[in-house]
């Protein structure tokens, strides 16, 4: 226990002390702090998996899949021989975000995970007013993610999680890189889980590439002088989350069907398992958000979800389906998520996921 409340403790301080510093250095003429603008990086916050999204994203104590890389990856420990994941996101303007995955078993108590994400724009025309040679060219936004996590079970009850990933922000020639740091936890008491999780934890990233440089004129003696020169750019932070997340098994506590199971059932077969999830979480960037999801699945082969997620300006109610083939060898699971927004219309998730048993 000791161990544990250490871990703990290092977690919280230093992600409270990482989002105080972004918080620190925002404010307003009258103090008012203002965290809208205060990171970059976005795409390191569009949510992943069909499963999950379908739940409003309230997916932090669950976090049961590969997509666990993303929400909570101390909960990988909880997957049962190899499992991938690839999920593909319809992003608003004719973006496109993909996710893959993978876990891997590395002893009884162990597992070690690999992922990749993407966002990209597809080619983008310039318009450009100052470099009119430019104007039929076009340019393209390429942001990617590569990250290794290994997770352990330090007792039944316990246990915790670290990522190690590569970020790349490309917008046409510049680009800005950085290593950053997930860090999550998981403890289990009979029907009920609880998680935490900080997210992109590290130094900030800063543009450079060809075009930050240009040539203009220089009056020196009266006479004009083109010289080489290059804009400044200051550097960014990428965007902290902390999410605390719980969920319960209400078939069990509703209708009298409890086993103790650590993994809320979801590798046996009942005729009925219905999850309830709630999860809170905070950015360095946008106020607070309440997600609330839940997902009812019948004999192990169908799922139904819904979800709502509270004080985000673009996002709130969520939904999905999901199905399952259970075979000998492995499991195929396909689900899908449909994600309404207030004005930009309606994003798509797509994901499939795959059991070798």
């Amino acid at each position: 226990m000791k161990h544990i409340a250490r871990m703990l403790a290092i977690t919280i301080a230093g992600a409270g002390l990482a989002m105080a510093q972004q918080q620190g250095t925002q404010g307003s003429s009258a103090g008012e702090f203002r965290k809208v603008g205060a990171a970059g990086a976005q795409f390191l916050k569009i949510g992943v998996g069909a499963r999950a999204n379908g739940m409003a994203g309230a997916f932090s104590a669950i976090a049961n899949d590969p997509t666990a890389l993303f929400y909570n990856n101390a909960g990988i420990v909880d997957i049962d021989g190899y499992m991938g994941n690839f999920t593909y996101t319809q992003w608003f303007g004719g973006y496109s975000h993909n996710f893959i995955a993978g876990i891997i078993p590395i002893s009884e108590k162990y597992r070690a995970g690999l992922s990749v994400t993407s966002f990209t724009s597809g080619p983008i025309p310039f318009t450009t007013v100052e470099n009119e040679n430019r104007l039929n060219t076009t340019y393209s936004i390429t942001d990617v993610a590569i990250g290794g996590t290994l997770a352990g079970q330090l007792t039944d009850q316990f246990s915790f999680g670290v990522t190690v990933k590569y970020v790349q922000n490309g917008i046409g020639g510049m680009s800005a890189s950085g290593i950053l740091a997930d860090v999550g936890t998981m403890y289990r008491f009979r029907g009920v889980r609880l998680g935490f999780s900080v997210s992109n934890l590290g130094p900030q990233l800063q543009y450079s590439g060809a075009d930050l440089n240009f040539r203009t004129d220089l009056i020196r003696e009266l006479q004009y002088q083109q010289v080489d020169a290059s804009f400044l750019v200051n550097p960014y932070n990428a965007p902290i989350s902390l999410k605390a997340g719980l969920v319960a098994d209400l078939t069990s506590e509703l209708l009298g069907m409890y086993e103790s199971d650590p993994n809320l059932a979801v590798n046996k077969e009942r005729e009925h398992r219905w999850l309830l999830a709630l999860d809170f979480e905070t950015l360095s960037d946008v106020p607070e958000q309440l997600a609330i999801g839940t997902e009812y699945t019948w004999k192990d082969l169908l799922s139904l979800r819904a979800g709502y997620r509270f004080n985000q300006s673009a996002f709130g109610l969520s939904g999905g389906v999901g199905i399952r083939y259970i075979g000998s060898g492995f499991d195929g699971m396909l689900d899908y998520s449909i994600q309404p927004t207030t004005t930009l219309g309606i994003v798509n998730r797509f994901s499939l996921t795959l059991r070798l048993n």
